[in-house]
């Protein structure tokens, strides 16, 4: 039996700087190329990310060039804007079975096609699986790097955990795959209109429609991307659409964000509450990341888990701030 043809959708826009490693890590992939279609949008970009794609291509052989398009985004469909904008195009040129999604500035793993599809169909249950995720590991050369990877670690573990009680979570636009379809279900993004956060308002429709989700949580499946550049635009964006779509993980993540003031407030009459709050704090996350780090071949950053926790005091407080200043939300140059 033929293996399923399957489709990459990748939204580019000014990824000049990031954008080959991709190319490179999706040229290593060991899902046969005539099975594969690579769709690459590129979004507007000022900067010379359509001369580094073509540049790229014109190093591959003929057989492997077939397998990517690229597209040059100019207009609006459905009013949506941005990402969504880009995606929604592209998935009218779709021809893949499955639909996976990725960003410019990720490497995915060799067996990732594979995997993923494996993830979509592990434990059957009585609703069709129609979206699944992988993980995603932030490089860390310092440790404020290491802080977000762990951060990305403890959330995906959060959305793992909640995934296999059936509870509603989240997923990741840098590591999905939907079956197509599921996508035309629902409309595609044309079909539900824009967010700000579109992986996430593109899985709450499909499950919405009643189809299931499945995540994947090991190193088959995890990809790796690079720590944003503009920390607090990207930090808006999620408390922008958590708030806006209701998501589950966003009341969490509010409480994380009024735990330092309140902690300040409470030491000032009290001071032993925060240093017990602070230590049961470090002593949950050093018991928890062990078993993730251990599962993940990422024991290295463990070393990081006290700076990890004041971390998330400060810069949670920080991004909940930086939200409600009054600034336009900016996210790959654009305003919205």
């Amino acid at each position: 039996m033929s293996l399923p043809m399957v489709s990459i959708l990748i939204a580019a826009r000014n990824e000049e700087d990031n954008i080959i490693d991709l190319l490179e890590s999706i040229k290593n992939l060991s899902y046969p190329k005539e099975r594969t279609q690579i769709l690459i949008g590129n979004d507007n970009s000022t900067d010379n990310t359509a001369g580094v794609i073509d540049t790229f291509l014109d190093g591959l052989s003929e057989a492997d060039r077939k397998a990517f398009t690229v597209l040059t985004i100019e207009k609006q469909v459905a009013h949506l804007k941005g990402k969504a904008n880009v995606l929604a195009q592209l998935a009218t040129h779709a021809t893949g079975e499955y639909l996976f999604f990725t960003d410019a500035d990720v490497e995915v793993p060799e067996h990732w096609i594979e995997q993923m599809i494996a993830v979509l169909h592990e434990k059957p249950g009585n609703k069709k699986a129609g979206v699944a995720t992988g993980i995603t590991l932030v490089k860390n050369t310092n440790w404020f790097e290491a802080c977000q990877a762990i951060e990305w670690l403890f959330a995906l573990k959060m959305m793992k955990t909640m995934t296999d009680y059936k509870l509603p979570s989240t997923s990741m636009g840098n590591n999905m795959m939907v079956l197509k379809e599921a996508y035309w279900s629902v409309g595609g993004y044309e079909g539900f209109g824009f967010s700000i956060v579109e992986d996430y308002a593109l899985y709450k429709a499909i499950i919405d429609k009643g189809y299931d989700y499945k995540q994947g949580f090991d190193t088959s499946v995890m990809t790796v991307t690079k720590p944003p550049p503009n920390y607090f635009e990207q930090r808006k964006r999620w408390v922008a659409g958590g708030l806006s779509t209701g998501s589950a993980l966003i009341f969490p993540a509010l409480l994380q964000g009024v735990a330092l003031p309140a902690l300040l407030i409470l030491g000032f009459f009290y001071w032993q509450i925060p240093v017990f709050v602070f230590g049961l704090n470090l002593l949950i996350n050093l018991v928890v990341v062990y078993q993730i780090f251990s599962q993940l071949q990422q024991l290295r950053l463990f070393r990081y888990i006290p700076v990890y926790t004041v971390y998330m005091y400060v810069f949670w407080f920080l991004q909940l701030v930086s939200y409600f200043l009054p600034t336009k939300l900016v996210w790959k140059g654009r305003k919205y």
